[in-house]
């Protein structure tokens, strides 16, 4: 071995993490073994390699003594003298071996060596690497398919995106690349599985933290997100900067910002609903798209329910199919919400487009029913079709000059 051979242990230590002196033990120690094994001279061996030259050096060990009744463990005390003329009887001799005839020995120990190391460091290292990276998004190849389950391929590491963190009637194709969250990595460091999902709340999260800087630079917080995948999400958020408005800066100039993210989820619709506003608008507005006044909802705050009067022709909006949009409303804004129903008076003015007694629900906003400059809206459900804000706004000027 030559100087060539420690530039590459310290090319390999830069490249894979492996430290230099780790895998020179390693190797002196496996060469010691191997020694023990094969060569006739000793049962014991002690090597060195030289850190300048890269040289092995090795000793054979024996113990001296006065009778000798194992060759291969013991010498003549006499013989050791001639060694080293200080050993008494019991001490271990070091007797040198030609580097020549270890040279062959050695060569393919230290290929074995390293090369189980350097997997050993790989697996270590890819289980560290994404361990640290728990509920965060990666984009990485679809490169198989065993089932209904996606394996995908990152480089250094395979995963598993399970079918039921799958986005529904959302198909994924071979050799695309696609964004998932890693969502728990199991097993250990000799051996890892890592599971990735599209349907966990927290995959919404890291896209709207990723597509809107607000939230990683601290002025926009998002409290809690809750999802039917595929079909509809509500997320809570607040701003902690009294000027910022959370659900307009969530949502971008005319909805750049959020139809990026929608369209990463197959056109699942999206309610962003503003945490600053009172408990009862909360509620009001966590059950768009149906239209609920924030007058209608009545909180115990004690038992954390909440009796919500709606027209009856809300019915089928505030319940979605199954109950699915009034139990996601329950679980973002941590209470039972029960529906009552009441028949909903509604003036001629309001008929004719005035919007004086008709409010847009969250996530219904179209040029013929929102005004904009008279009330900000509780919440905002951004879908593929939302109108543009700006033309609306014009829109319901235009009707106001008219009339």
């Amino acid at each position: 071995m030559t100087k060539e051979f420690l530039a590459a242990l310290d090319q390999m230590q830069h490249e894979k993490g492996i430290p230099k002196e780790e895998i020179i033990s390693l190797i002196e120690h496996a060469v010691s073994k191997c020694l023990a094994k094969v060569y006739p001279l000793s049962d014991r061996y002690k090597v060195t390699l030289d850190r300048e030259t890269g040289q092995i050096v090795a000793w054979g060990i024996k113990s001296a003594v006065g009778k000798v009744s194992d060759p291969r463990k013991e010498i003549l005390l006499s013989a050791a003298r001639a060694i080293d003329p200080k050993v008494s009887e019991g001490d271990d001799v070091e007797m040198p071996i030609e580097v020549d005839e270890i040279a062959r020995i050695a060569s393919q120990t230290i290929k074995k060596v390293i090369t189980q190391r350097i997997r050993e460091y790989e697996k270590i290292s890819v289980y560290k690497k994404y361990k640290q990276m728990e509920n965060r998004i990666v984009s990485g190849r679809v490169f198989r398919f065993i089932g209904r389950k996606a394996i995908f391929d990152f480089g250094d590491a395979e995963a598993v995106l399970p079918a039921e963190e799958q986005i529904p009637k959302q198909f994924l194709r071979a050799n695309s690349f696609v964004k998932t969250l890693i969502l728990r990595v199991e097993g250990n460091e000799k051996k890892c599985e890592i599971i990735l999902s599209r349907s966990h709340p927290g995959f919404l999260k890291q896209l709207l933290a990723d597509e809107v800087p607000e939230i990683k630079e601290g002025i926009v917080e998002i409290i809690r997100a809750v999802r039917q995948p595929g079909i509809r999400s509500k997320v809570l958020v607040r701003s902690l900067k009294e000027h910022v408005d959370p659900v307009g800066t969530c949502v971008g100039v005319r909805g750049s910002r959020i139809k990026t993210i929608i369209s990463e989820l197959g056109g699942e619709k999206i309610d962003l609903v503003d945490a600053a506003k009172n408990p009862a608008a909360i509620v009001a507005s966590s059950l768009s798209p149906a239209r609920v006044e924030s007058s209608a909802v009545k909180i115990n705050k004690t038992k954390k329910q909440a009796v919500v009067t709606i027209d009856p022709s809300q019915r089928g909006q505030a319940l979605g199919q199954g109950g699915f949009n009034i139990n996601l409303a329950s679980e973002l804004t941590g209470m039972e919400i029960d529906i009552e129903y009441g028949e909903k008076e509604i003036s001629d003015t309001a008929e004719a487009g005035t919007g004086d007694n008709l409010k847009t629900p969250p996530g219904d906003i179209t040029p013929e029913t929102a005004d904009l400059e008279a009330a900000p809206l509780p919440a905002a459900e951004i879908a593929p079709e939302t109108a543009d804000l700006e033309a609306a706004a014009e829109l319901v000027t235009e009707d106001k000059e008219k009339e």
